[in-house]
């Protein structure tokens, strides 16, 4: 009997018995629980949520909108309230967003260039993810003037075909010979033009920074 008591006592140190748990307050009505719906869908609220997603993603103005319009309707598609009043606290958000440096288009815009750059993708195929993103076509075309003096449709394409084993890189020279048009078709499809692909495929052997 001793032993039993001690057990129930062992159980959870919160109760001194079996009887004081069955009379302890359930989770949902203890105070210091907070339903993560308590808080108000107010300017506090979303802000904090663009602050957060900002300092975790570099992102474009265009793109927190959105990230921002599908936290709010999350919310409201759960709670059932209306979205309309939060909603039009977006722009203002970004806003301030934009004068403190936390979103910046044009930054975000150089770094996916970079990122897609190094993956071999081409012009066309980066151009095509800035504009998904919302990016300017006036900033999408400063920042491809900007490097027209650097040929990096040709870095891009040396590099795909560097990864994908096309052209010089393909092994033995009889499958090279063989899939020629099929080389120059993996190149056309990701956007670069029919001239720069039959270059890269039918080059004798890649330039020296590809080896």
């Amino acid at each position: 009997m001793q032993h039993a008591q001690s057990f129930s006592r062992s159980l959870n140190p919160r109760f001194g018995s079996l009887t004081d748990m069955d009379k302890d307050e359930s989770p949902a009505d203890t105070p210091k629980r907070v339903h993560r719906f308590q808080r108000p869908m107010d300017r506090d609220w979303l802000e904090q949520i663009a602050r957060r997603y900002a300092a975790r993603w570099e992102t474009s103005e265009s793109n927190m909108g959105s990230h921002l319009a599908a936290k709010i309707q999350a919310r409201c598609d759960e709670t059932g309230a209306d979205p309309d009043a939060t909603i039009k606290l977006i722009p203002g958000i970004i806003e301030g967003l934009v004068e403190s440096g936390y979103v910046d288009d044009r930054r975000f815009a150089e770094a996916t260039i970079n990122r897609l750059r190094r993956q071999g993708r081409s012009a066309a195929q980066i151009d095509a993810r800035l504009r998904a993103k919302g990016i300017s076509k006036s900033l999408r075309q400063d920042l491809a003037d900007r490097d027209e003096e650097i040929d990096h449709e040709s870095i891009a394409a040396w590099k795909l075909a560097q990864r994908r084993r096309l052209g010089p890189y393909c092994d033995p020279p009889e499958k090279r010979a063989k899939d020629r048009d099929k080389h120059v078709g993996v190149l056309a499809r990701q956007g670069f033009d029919l001239e720069l692909s039959m270059r890269v495929i039918d080059a004798d052997t890649p330039p020296l920074e590809f080896r």
